[in-house]
């Protein structure tokens, strides 16, 4: 086998990337899995993205409960088999965090869900797509800087995201609600996901309008990683009535919204715009504690 072949994790264990057989075996096990948690009354929710924060919202989501106490979603975490980081799936599967942090409850939030729960579970395949009530979009988009001292002089990646939606529109169902967590561009969910999903659910035949919305994450890596994620004000929007009442409906289902209360704005856009401006005040603070530490 050459290197290619394997996927290596940050402290040298060997993973063999799936081979084209694998795949039908790992379907049909998530569609029986699936077909169980639907008959337990859980609703079925993809996180696209095991990275610093699709891991943690995975758990979240699948660490979330009702009124009663009792697990109302069971999440699939899918990341793509590539050598750089098909480690994760294997890894998140035994109980432990793809990644290193300050906060305990990482590690302790990912095994409970994993190991005690059973409400969480990483895979390699795309068909899982088929099987989502709920599809949270975690694919991170870079901003390539061509020059240091210019922002003009770059571009917003934006091709890993593109074919995740592309992918999306050609395997979920129709009732599925699709939530871009990723910090994009203002208008991307509205000028460039939504036409994605609407023609790929017309080359198949449906004629029905993608239930598409975006709810930024404000993911802080630190001592307080998850409670950053869980219990923190939040905005979401929709491309239409029902998209908006089904993330409202989601986001207060597993995040703490009775502290930390969900404003809903009209149109993506606005939501957009805000994360934007979030991240360009912190841009700021930064820079300018920066230059007087320098003088201090």
């Amino acid at each position: 086998m050459s290197e290619l072949q394997y996927s290596i994790s940050p402290s040298g264990e060997k993973f063999k990337l799936p081979q084209a057989a694998d795949y039908a075996a790992e379907i049909a096990g998530l569609r029986t899995l699936a077909a169980a948690e639907r008959d337990a009354g859980r609703e079925i929710v993809v996180v696209m993205g095991l990275g610093f924060v699709g891991a943690v919202m995975a758990a979240v989501i699948a660490d979330s409960t009702d009124a009663e106490g009792r697990s109302r979603k069971f999440v699939f975490g899918m990341q793509r088999p590539s050598t750089r980081s098909y480690w994760k799936i294997p890894l998140l599967n035994r109980g432990l965090a793809p990644m290193k942090s300050e906060d305990p409850e990482v590690d302790a939030i990912i095994a409970r869900c994993v190991r005690e729960k059973k409400t969480l579970l990483a895979t390699y395949t795309e068909d899982v797509l088929e099987l989502a009530d709920v599809v949270v979009v975690d694919v991170q988009c870079d901003y390539l800087k061509e020059a240091l001292d210019d922002c003009r002089r770059g571009t917003a990646d934006m091709e890993a995201l593109e074919e995740s939606l592309a992918v999306i529109g050609r395997k979920v169902a129709p009732h599925a609600l699709v939530l871009i967590e990723t910090t994009v561009a203002p208008g991307t969910t509205e000028q460039i996901a939504y036409p994605i999903l609407k023609k790929s659910f017309e080359r198949r035949g449906i004629d029905a309008s993608p239930l598409l919305a975006h709810s930024y994450e404000r993911v802080m890596p630190g001592r307080d990683y998850v409670a950053s994620i869980r219990d923190f004000w939040r905005v979401c929007s929709g491309v239409n009535d029902e998209a908006r009442r089904r993330v409202e409906r989601f986001l207060t289902e597993i995040l703490n919204t009775r502290d930390f209360p969900l404003t809903v704005l009209d149109r993506p856009i606005e939501s957009e715009t805000a994360k934007i401006i979030e991240n360009s005040y912190r841009a700021t603070i930064l820079a300018f504690l920066d230059e007087w530490s320098l003088f201090a």
